[in-house]
């Protein structure tokens, strides 16, 4: 069982291969293998220093530098929507489509004293079974489902056995009826 770290081991041509950049310090002969960055700013670059000098750097640097408490705090806020402009829900409304920037150049809307002609609403379809049950009910196809409870507390007014003198003749049409309900309420519902 290994402990520890994995020892990565270096080949020869590894050990043997030239540096390419050097650590920024003056007096350092080490390879630069690390950045760290110059500035806040992305666009200043980076510092390439070697290991012991890039951990003595990032000891001293400071983020905020240079910044008063008040742009901390913001930037600290801004932080949660990544640090890009924000504005209430509503403030920033498209005018693309305001009525007064509409261009009408062929006169269609010249004539506001009448108003367009109202489209016919096309008739819901209704499932097999919501027709099955609006049946059971006696009641024409509807949307409302006030309509659909009102008329099924009707019918199971009607149609309890306590209401008839205890006759369970009528329990077969309850349990329809129930159903029938049952099948409204959850699909207009």
């Amino acid at each position: 069982m290994l402990r520890g770290r994995n020892k990565k081991y270096q080949t020869s041509a590894e050990r043997n291969r030239p540096i390419e950049r050097f650590c920024d310090r003056d007096d350092c002969e080490a390879e630069g293998a690390f950045r760290a960055p110059k500035s806040r700013n992305p666009a200043d670059g980076y510092h390439h220093f070697c290991l012991d000098h890039v951990r003595e750097y990032n000891k001293s640097w400071n983020y905020f530098d240079g910044m008063s408490e008040v742009e901390v705090e913001n930037f600290q806020r801004s932080v949660h929507w990544a640090h890009r402009p924000t504005w209430k829900l509503g403030e920033r409304v498209s005018r693309r489509f305001h009525p007064d920037d509409l261009r009408d150049p062929f006169g269609l809307y010249d004539h506001p004293e009448t108003p367009p002609e109202p489209r016919p609403n096309p008739e819901k379809r209704f499932t097999a079974a919501q027709r099955r049950a609006f049946n059971v009910l006696q009641i024409e196809p509807t949307d409302d489902l006030r309509e659909v409870k009102l008329r099924y507390k009707q019918l199971a007014k009607r149609f309890h056995p306590d209401a008839n003198g205890g006759d369970r003749g009528y329990e077969d049409r309850l349990k329809h009826i129930n159903e029938a309900y049952g099948v409204l309420s959850a699909s207009l519902g």
